[in-house]
């Protein structure tokens, strides 16, 4: 089906040939005829699916041209929102003589707006908060307006405008055109078209995917420390020549946009702190290419058109699936290929796995890339760079036409200086540690030790004494909590922690002989990750002193004996029958003694127990 064919009228069809459409998306294809008509619209539509046009054209066609007053109304979320459509609208509306529009927001001055109005302006986008402000100052005369448009009606109500679009709808005529346009349908919603809309036709675009296949998607995992790291390395690598960052909160922006600054690249950021004039500024900078990087809150991800954006970062995974949707919705447009890549925590893994099954994809994992690989990256990139500018012939100057020296040692030399000069020196991060599992990662060593067994070495004592603290997995400790809580709490001077292993319900931690007492002392009692456990010397297995411990005891199994250290593993389940004292009435006994006294800590282990009792 052509745009012909759906019955507008031949200056529209004459931008739209000029805009390069040449068929009509699902939306537009069921809307358009229906609207024409005459007839109010719900329109449910995923972001980026053409709603646009869907309304626009419509509305387009109802306006007439004589009259010098507001007959369209569109009502859209966010200010960006706002002036995307109402550029598309200009353009659209590119051979109508005598129809404008304006796009109506806050945060930025009245004058223009009002010297719009007072022109005749027919058709206005914009924010109900300045909507309202402008018919409660008689600005904005309502008694002409024939169509109301509300787009992205869905985000509006997240958004708290329930009452700001009623009070605006009660002062509009009662005899007109209702065009309801949301991604998703509420009970919310229902009850507002039901109170604004005249027996609307609904008009639903299903999607089988709700991620475009020329969108490929990867996750790292990542501590929050290494994130901005791990982008720089992704920008040098050539993988993010023009990308959307998106990160949940505005400091979070602030503390990115500071970070890539710092390294030298050209970035800036779009938040709700920014003054309007300032974030437009900034959409035209990204949108001219003058910026590599954009990192932004979800105020970006809905209804802005960006164009060749070939990466969007999660720097942060969203709360909610949809936002997943809309974010990584900013690539791969028009048939492009583009490249989602999303940073994950320890704690991520059960809402990466929600937003999955939403998507209806399985996410690949991908491992970050190494010191090596980014500096042959580098490498390529110059190589690519002295070839293509070699192409265009470039005359030899006059001041290296007198060195005497071989061709190819002048070029290596030359090579060389540029790879010194232009290299960012590359900040150490935790993933560039071999693997927890003993694998190494590509660019270590050939004799680089394996990792301890528990993942994390924070020091190689030569001498040390085991400390025995009654907290582990099972309260979600990790081995860096155990060092601050030593550090910082403790007072342990640096270097004094070594090795860290953590089990199933107990810690085991090698500090060095001189502090042991002091660690002690001021750690019997402490919190750790909102529990309260206690530190002390490591008894051992009962019945057994240190000096009996030796890295010959042969292990339950029979197979090799231990070696390293002098711990021992304490998640075996004969172990545990041996250390009954330990994990069996000891323990009993400890956690009765923490219920009497009503520190919550038996409630956080043995809830089911209470309920039960309760």
């Amino acid at each position: 089906m052509s745009f012909a064919e759906l019955g507008i009228c031949p200056e529209i069809l004459e931008a739209i040939e000029v805009l390069g459409f040449e068929t009509p998306s699902p939306i537009q294809q069921q809307a358009i005829p229906v609207a024409l008509e005459g007839r109010d619209i719900v329109g449910l539509s995923h972001t980026g699916s053409g709603k646009t046009l869907a309304f626009s054209i419509p509305a387009l066609e109802r306006i007439e041209p004589s009259v010098r007053g507001v007959q369209v109304l569109c009502l859209a979320p966010t200010r960006e929102l706002a002036v995307q459509i109402c550029r598309e609208v200009d353009k659209l509306a590119l051979f109508l003589d005598g129809i404008s529009a304006v796009p109506i927001y806050g945060g930025t001055s009245f004058a223009p707006q009002l010297a719009a109005l007072h022109r005749g302006v027919q058709f206005v986008v914009g924010t109900p908060g300045r909507i309202i402000d402008l018919m409660e100052q008689g600005e904005l005369k309502t008694d002409c307006i024939t169509t109301l448009i509300l787009d992205e009606a869905d985000e509006m109500l997240d958004m708290g405008f329930q009452e700001d679009i009623d009070r605006i709808v009660a002062q509009l005529p009662e005899e007109r055109q209702t065009l309801f346009f949301s991604a998703t349908m509420s009970t919310a919603i229902r009850a507002l078209i039901n109170r604004l809309a005249s027996e609307p036709q609904e008009i639903s675009i299903e999607r089988p995917v709700l991620t475009v296949p020329t969108c490929e998607q990867s996750v790292y995992e990542v501590v929050f420390s290494s994130r901005i790291e791990v982008l720089s390395r992704l920008i040098e690598m050539g993988r993010m020549k023009r990308g959307l960052v998106f990160a949940n909160t505005k400091r979070v922006v602030d503390d990115v946009v500071d970070g890539l600054l710092a390294r030298g690249y050209s970035v800036d950021r779009l938040h709700g702190d920014m003054p309007q004039t300032l974030r437009e500024r900034v959409m035209d900078s990204f949108r001219k290419g003058n910026l590599n990087v954009l990192v932004a809150t979800d105020i970006a991800a809905r209804g802005l058109d960006i164009d060749d954006v070939d990466i969007v970062v999660n720097f942060e995974l969203p709360r909610d699936p949809e936002d997943y949707v809309h974010r990584i919705g900013r690539t791969a447009r028009a048939g492009r290929k583009g490249k989602a890549v999303t940073f994950i925590g320890r704690r991520d893994f059960s809402l990466l796995a929600r937003i999955e099954r939403f998507v209806g994809v399985r996410m690949p994992r991908e491992k970050v890339m190494t010191a090596m690989q980014v500096e042959q990256a580098r490498r390529e990139a110059l190589v690519d760079d002295i070839i293509e500018y070699a192409t265009k012939s470039p005359e030899l100057p006059d001041e290296l036409s007198d060195i005497e020296l071989p061709a190819e040692q002048l070029l290596a030399a030359m090579f060389n200086l540029l790879v010194n000069k232009g290299s960012r020196e590359l900040q150490p991060i935790p993933e560039d540690r071999p693997s927890r599992y003993g694998n190494k990662r590509e660019d270590a060593p050939a004799d680089t030790p394996p990792a301890a067994e528990k993942g994390n070495d924070w020091s190689n004592l030569q001498e040390s004494v085991t400390l025995f603290m009654n907290g582990g997995k099972l309260i979600g400790v990790r081995p860096k909590d155990i060092a601050g809580l030593f550090y910082n709490e403790g007072g342990a001077p640096k270097g004094s922690v070594g090795d860290i292993k953590i089990f199933l319900k107990h810690s085991l931690i090698e500090v060095s002989p001189d502090v042991a007492p002091k660690l002690c002392d001021r750690l019997s009692t402490c919190s750790i990750c909102g529990y309260e456990v206690n530190v002390r010397a490591d008894k051992g297995y009962p019945g057994q002193d240190s000096s009996s411990r030796t890295n010959e005891r042969p292990r339950r199994n029979g197979s090799a004996p231990y070696s390293g250290n002098d711990t021992f593993r304490r998640d075996n389940r004969a172990d545990k029958r041996e250390r009954g004292s330990r994990f069996g009435r000891a323990e009993k006994f400890s956690r009765s003694s923490r219920r009497d006294s009503g520190d919550g800590f038996y409630t956080k282990f043995t809830g089911s127990k209470n309920k039960r009792r309760k």
